[in-house]
């Protein structure tokens, strides 16, 4: 990557190593090393190194074409943008100063759709919650907040969440639309109607739609559009034609006697208006009127999302070769499919490069006020004032834990011994109480819990005192991916490509240390990962006081809440003996993401919040 780490050799120090996250213009964020030092109380000949890493991903969500058809656009659930071929850069969401999905200022709600100006110069993004942000020559027009509508939640809530939106020819307008099949349009693109209007009553009542609406795809000429549902239904209206459905193909949609392969994520149409195809999450590509078939993921060898070749991860979206012979599929992953005519540009990078985002314009994004995410959660108190700031500068232990763990582990303790964990606890408390939070109140078994449930119920203490949602539990198969980085002393390996593994709709955040107990992976997490000065700072990819790399461990702990989400969490913890190291240190990891309500109950766990609530726990502060 371009990044080099050292140890400081310096005895009686201990060289301390943290790894901080540098925001990028794309969808994921990049690792950086640094080192300084912190002195302790007993001299010995070998330095021994507290290291912490933080790592973060987020899944791809759309794709647009350049007007060319020589570039595309790939846009990340965190408003990250990827340019490829002519496809300018003109901006992301972090170049509005918001901060992705958590931090400091984050989306409300994921991006799930975009759409590029008639000029290529320009594009727009929505969110679930009907947030509109718009880039370059892409003029704002309005968003669901505009209607009076309050997102996903509030007075006046979306009946559905938002899943695409799709521009009017000229540019001057678009179109949103919901999974329920209602419509939203702005600026010069006019309703033709909704699927309200065919007397289907959304996603329940008399009439309910078979499935949820995922696209929206316009005619040329703007007079019309098709909805196209995740079964392979479609809609039309306007002077859009009907020219077929996966129905007329004898599939049976979503179950029945002769199901889909997977379900419908994405639609395109010809640049005449006389044929669309549609594209589903295993890369199966139907093509509709005059829409040539110019393979899918089969014709690369490809065997869907199982069998002997799998896809790495699912297709989320696909766009049009101008030219009308040929197109492009996108995985959640970021890898790029062409087809026919659609020129092979690249792939979303696993990691970006320095420097690799163009100049950023300034531009004129609305984003609505509404997008503020709410801080606080039934039965819970409300947060101090400023507790979810990063602290103003690093907060020097108090106690000083190092000292006494060291001196724990000379007398022949292991680490995370009772007496070194209960002097982290307390120095957490004491860095707690400068942000106006109260003393944790800990399970009354907390010392004899395994480590990664100690892990657990100190990252669920900074978050429900600070007004966040707890995270439900520790998954099973989190904790083994959070196991990859401990007993590899390194990240957990977080990638796009691990969210075809699993539910993980918002994103991973990791984390890893190795320190001498638990809390004390906690309180360099969460106290001591920001501008230390010029040499003396923990992480190096916090350059600068302002800089976007401070504070990442904690931004991955207090990741925002999202309507309709719950944050689970992975954890492990293996004594450094065990790993060819020194028995005063653990290697600790954690994994948390958010998965939705409706999956919660689906994950096996191995220790629960409300265990630890059972047990003592504090449920509100």
């Amino acid at each position: 990557m371009g990044l080099q780490g050292g140890w400081i050799e310096m005895a009686p120090k201990m060289a301390l190593r943290l790894l901080g996250t540098l925001a990028l213009s794309g969808g994921l964020s990049l690792i950086g090393i640094g080192a300084t030092s912190v002195t302790t109380a007993t001299v010995r000949p070998v330095p021994r190194a507290v290291q912490t890493r933080v790592t973060a991903a987020w899944p791809i969500a759309a794709i647009a074409a350049s007007p060319s058809g020589n570039g595309y656009l790939v846009a990340a659930q965190d408003g990250g943008i990827f340019n490829f071929g002519d496809a300018p850069f003109e901006g992301n969401t972090y170049t509005d100063g918001l901060t992705g999905l958590s931090g400091a200022h984050p989306l409300a709600a994921p991006i799930v759709g975009m759409a590029t100006n008639s000029t290529g110069n320009g594009y727009w993004l929505v969110a679930k919650d009907g947030g509109v942000f718009n880039f370059g020559g892409a003029h704002f027009y309005g968003s669901t907040y505009t209607y009076g509508i309050t997102g996903l939640s509030g007075a006046h809530p979306l009946a559905a969440p938002i899943v695409g939106m799709a521009p009017s020819p000229s540019g001057n307008g678009y179109w949103l639309v919901a999974a329920d099949g209602g419509v939203f349009d702005f600026g010069n693109a006019k309703f033709y109607g909704s699927t309200y209007t065919y007397g289907i009553t959304g996603l329940s009542g008399a009439h309910p739609l078979a499935a949820p609406i995922v696209a929206m795809v316009p005619t040329p000429n703007g007079g019309g559009y098709w909805l196209v549902a995740a079964d392979g239904g479609v809609f039309d209206f306007g002077n859009a034609k009907f020219y077929g459905s996966t129905y007329s193909k004898g599939y049976t949609g979503l179950g029945g006697s002769h199901p889909l392969n997977g379900r419908i994520v994405g639609a395109v149409a010809t640049p005449n208006g006389t044929g669309y195809w549609l594209v589903s999450s295993t890369g199966t590509v139907y093509n509709f009127g005059s829409a040539p078939n110019e393979g899918d993921v089969a014709s690369k060898g490809y065997t869907g999302l199982g069998g002997s070749h799998p896809l790495p991860a699912p297709i989320v979206s696909m766009t049009a070769d101008p030219s009308g012979n040929g197109y492009w599929l996108v995985g959640s992953d970021g890898t790029v499919y062409n087809f026919g005519s659609a020129p092979n540009e690249g792939d979303v990078p696993g990691l970006p490069t320095p420097g690799a985002a163009k100049p950023q314009p300034t531009n004129t994004t609305q984003v609505p006020k509404a997008n503020a995410v709410p801080t606080s959660t039934s039965g819970q108190s409300p947060p101090p004032a400023g507790s979810l700031l990063n602290p103003s500068a690093n907060i020097a232990p108090s106690p000083n834990y190092y000292a006494s763990c060291s001196a724990d582990v000379t007398a022949g303790q292991l680490a995370n011994s009772v007496a070194c964990e209960q002097a982290a606890v307390s120095a957490l408390n004491n860095a707690r109480a400068s942000q106006g939070l109260p003393v944790m109140t800990l399970p009354g078994n907390f010392y004899q819990l395994p480590a990664i449930d100690q892990l657990f119920v100190l990252v669920n203490e900074a978050r429900v005192s600070r007004g966040l949602t707890p995270v439900y539990g520790l998954v099973n198969s989190l904790n083994a991916l959070a196991a990859q980085g401990s007993s590899a002393n390194a990240d957990p390996p977080i990638s796009q490509a691990t969210f075809s593994t699993g539910p993980w709709a918002m994103g991973l955040w990791a984390n890893w240390a190795e320190d001498f107990s638990t809390a004390g992976s906690m309180y360099d997490w969460m106290y001591n990962d920001g501008w230390g000065g010029a040499g003396n700072t923990s992480n190096l990819a916090c350059t600068s006081p302002t800089s976007s790399g401070c504070w990442g461990h904690r931004a991955n702990i207090l990741i925002s809440d999202v309507a309709g989400y719950t944050p689970v969490m992975g954890a492990a913890s293996i004594n450094e003996s065990s790993l060819g190291g020194w028995a005063g240190f653990e290697s600790d990891a954690t994994v948390l993401t958010e998965v939705s309500n409706s999956q919660l109950n689906s994950e096996s766990y191995s220790y629960t919040w409300a265990q630890a609530v059972a047990a003592g726990a504090n449920p509100r502060t």
